[in-house]
C-alpha cells in the first residue's frame, strides 16, 4: 500500500532543493540541475545518462525498462526557467522555500514540480516489481524556454534512437477549478498555435528633434502598430476546441450545455462569442492573436531616427498558413515605409489523437481520483517541446496533473510562483496511477 502522504512530502522536500539551482534561461546553465536529478535516480536504482548539446547545457535521460511489447512512454520536463524579480516575490524565487502548505519558486509550476512528480511516480512503479510491457523513459531538457536548440530540438536530432518512444507526456494543460464553474476540468493539450515572429522595420529620415518633419521612422512605426492594434481577427472554431467545448458541456448548466455542444450550429457560435471571449486564455485559442513584444529606435534625444522597429509575436491557429497572414497584415498596415521581416517561422503543426490509450487512461485514472472532474482535449496558445515530438509523430500529451485555481496559475511566469503539497500529493498519484494502468 503507497503511503501517499508520505510521497507528497518527499516531493516536496526534493522539489525545495531542486527550486534553489537557478537555472534562469539565459543562459540556462542547467548542468548542475541534471546532475542532481541523476543523484537522485542512481539512489533510485537507476542509471540516467547526460547529454551535453553545449557548455553548461545538458539534458539527462533514464529509462525504467519494460519487455518491449508495447512502446515507451516518455515524461519531459524542462529544467530551465524564466527569470524573477526578487523584489517583487513575497519569497526568494530561489529559496526553495516551504510555507503555508506551499512550496515557493520559480519553477514550481513551469516545470520543475512536475519532473519530481514524475521522478517519484517512476520510482514507484520500479518499486511495484510485477512485469511491465513498456518502458518508462525520464527525460529533462534544456533551452525549452529559448526555443529548444540546446535541448528537444538537439535530442532529436543527435540522439532520436535513446528516446524513441509511442508517447510523451508534457506540459500544455492543467487541472483547472473555478475557471468553467466549480467544476474541475483537466484540459490536456493535444496540439498548440504557430509561433510567427515578425519584425516591423520603418524607415525614414533623421533630423533634429527640434524641428519636426513628416518623415518620422518613429511616427510612421506608432502609426502602423495603431493600425494593427485595431485589427482584431475573426473568430475561427479549430475541431479540438470544439472537441473540448462539447465535452465541457456535461460541467455547464442549460442553456450554456446546449449551445457549448453545438458551436458546430452558427447560431449558436453567435450566441456563445461573447462569453467565451471575455476570458484572454479562451479568446486566444479562438481566433490568430498578436502581441507587440519589443520596440527599438532612436539613439538620442534630440535626433529623429532614420529607423524604428517592433517585434511581433503572432500565435496562428493550426491550419493557418503563415505567409498568407503575412499578406494580411502588410495589407492593414498600407504604408510602403514599413517592412515586415520574419524572425521565426513556424513549422506545420500536427495533432494528437484524442482516443488513443494514453489520453483515456488519464481521462479514466482522474476521474476516479478527482470525482465530478471531467477530461478535454485543449489547443494550447503557447509554445512547448510537444510540437516537435508531434512533427516526429509521436502523440504527445500535455497535463499539469493536479488542481489549480486561477491565482495559482498567475505566478506561472508571473510572481511568487508556488504548489502545494496537496497538488505535489494528487500529481505524483495520478503519474503513477496512468503509468501503471499503461503498462500492465
Amino acid at each position: 500500500m503507497i503511503d501517499w502522504q508520505a510521497a507528497g512530502h518527499e516531493a516536496a522536500r526534493l522539489l525545495s532543493r531542486y527550486l534553489q539551482i537557478n537555472t534562469v534561461n539565459p543562459p540556462g546553465d542547467e548542468r548542475q540541475a541534471a546532475e542532481f536529478l541523476a543523484t537522485l535516480l542512481r539512489v533510485r536504482g537507476l542509471e540516467p545518462q547526460l547529454y551535453a548539446s553545449a557548455p553548461g547545457r545538458a539534458n539527462l535521460v533514464a529509462r525504467l525498462p519494460g519487455d518491449g511489447s508495447a512502446g515507451a512512454i516518455i515524461l519531459l520536463h524542462h529544467m530551465d526557467v524564466v527569470p524573477a524579480d526578487p523584489a517583487r516575490w513575497t519569497c526568494a524565487p530561489f529559496g526553495g522555500e516551504i510555507r503555508d502548505g506551499y512550496v515557493w519558486g520559480r519553477g514550481a509550476i513551469d516545470m520543475k514540480g512536475v519532473g519530481m512528480m514524475h521522478l517519484l511516480a517512476l520510482d514507484l512503479l520500479r518499486r511495484n516489481d510485477a512485469p511491465r510491457k513498456r518502458d518508462i523513459i525520464y527525460l529533462a531538457v534544456a533551452d525549452e524556454e529559448m526555443g529548444s536548440a540546446y535541448g528537444v530540438q538537439w535530442l532529436l536530432n543527435s540522439h532520436w534512437p535513446e528516446i524513441e518512444a509511442e508517447y510523451v507526456w508534457d506540459e500544455g494543460g492543467f487541472g483547472l477549478r473555478d475557471f468553467f464553474g466549480p467544476s474541475v476540468v483537466f484540459t490536456v493539450a493535444v496540439a498548440e498555435k504557430q509561433a510567427l515572429w515578425l519584425r516591423l522595420v520603418a524607415a525614414g529620415e533623421p533630423g533634429h528633434g527640434g524641428m519636426p518633419h513628416a518623415n518620422n521612422a518613429d511616427d510612421t512605426l506608432v502609426r502602423a502598430l495603431a493600425r494593427v492594434l485595431d485589427y482584431e481577427a475573426p473568430l475561427s472554431l479549430h475541431k479540438v476546441t470544439r472537441d473540448m467545448f462539447a465535452r465541457l458541456a456535461q460541467t455547464q448548466p442549460f442553456p450554456q450545455s446546449l449551445l457549448l455542444r453545438h458551436l458546430d450550429n452558427p447560431l449558436a457560435f453567435a450566441l456563445a462569442q461573447k462569453p467565451l471571449t471575455a476570458e484572454p486564455s479562451i479568446s486566444a485559442i479562438l481566433r490568430n492573436t498578436i502581441s507587440i513584444t519589443g520596440m527599438r529606435a532612436g539613439s538620442k534625444e534630440n535626433v529623429i531616427p532614420e529607423q524604428a522597429e517592433a517585434v511581433l509575436d503572432v500565435r496562428l491557429l493550426p491550419g493557418e498558413k503563415p505567409d498568407v497572414f503575412i499578406e494580411q497584415l502588410e495589407a492593414i498596415i498600407a504604408d510602403g515605409r514599413v517592412r515586415v521581416e520574419v524572425i521565426q517561422h513556424p513549422e506545420p503543426t500536427t495533432i494528437s489523437a484524442c482516443d488513443s490509450a494514453l489520453f483515456r487512461a488519464i481521462a479514466e485514472v482522474t476521474a476516479r481520483l478527482v470525482p465530478g472532474s471531467v477530461t478535454v482535449p485543449m489547443l494550447t496558445p503557447g509554445a512547448t517541446d510537444s510540437c516537435f515530438f508531434r512533427r516526429k509523430g509521436v502523440n504527445t500529451y500535455g497535463l499539469f496533473p493536479a488542481i489549480i485555481t486561477p491565482e495559482d496559475l498567475d505566478g506561472f511566469h508571473g510572481i511568487n510562483e508556488r504548489i502545494s503539497l496537496e497538488n505535489l500529493r494528487l500529481g505524483t498519484r495520478i503519474i503513477y496511477e496512468v503509468l501503471d494502468e499503461m503498462c500492465h
